[in-house]
């Protein structure tokens, strides 16, 4: 079932508004109400953690954002993958790229896929995937794989 172009487009935007949140460094607040309450963040597939719930997230980007000095993703080949009014699932390529306090840069090329639910407050990700688009380099695992 193709949705709604009105849908279609909100969920893009929930994409698009987490690349944003990510790249600000700055608002975990406004990054975390992109979620449900009950998210789940698998990681895994680039060797960072599966988070579970706004206080495991909360603790991961805080990390983040304490490492991070500039972040920018940029997503492409957006889909909607799977659509019930209520439930969708999207996925998108994304290139990032960041420097971390110290000066190391990382630049990768990996796939979101994002399992969305209709909520009150408009459309929220409810699980979330990232996984390589291409081989992930040493340099991400330099950045945060410390706190792993």
């Amino acid at each position: 079932m193709h949705p709604p172009l009105a849908d279609r487009l909100a969920l893009e935007d929930l994409m698009v508004a987490y690349c944003y949140a990510v790249d600000a460094l700055d608002d975990l607040d406004a990054l975390l109400a992109l979620f449900t309450a009950d998210a789940e963040l698998d990681f895994s597939a680039i060797g960072l953690p599966v988070l579970r719930g706004r206080t495991e997230m909360r603790r991961f980007y805080q990390g983040v954002f304490a490492d991070m000095r500039h972040h920018t993703h940029c997503l492409t080949n957006f889909q909607v993958e799977q659509y019930r009014p209520e439930r969708a699932v999207t996925r998108a390529y994304v290139h990032g790229l960041g420097i971390d306090r110290r000066g190391t840069a990382v630049e990768v090329h990996v796939r979101y896929r994002m399992e969305c639910r209709l909520a009150p407050a408009g459309w929220r990700i409810a699980r979330y995937w990232i996984t390589p688009g291409m081989p992930l380099p040493g340099d991400l695992a330099a950045v945060h794989g410390d706190r792993y």
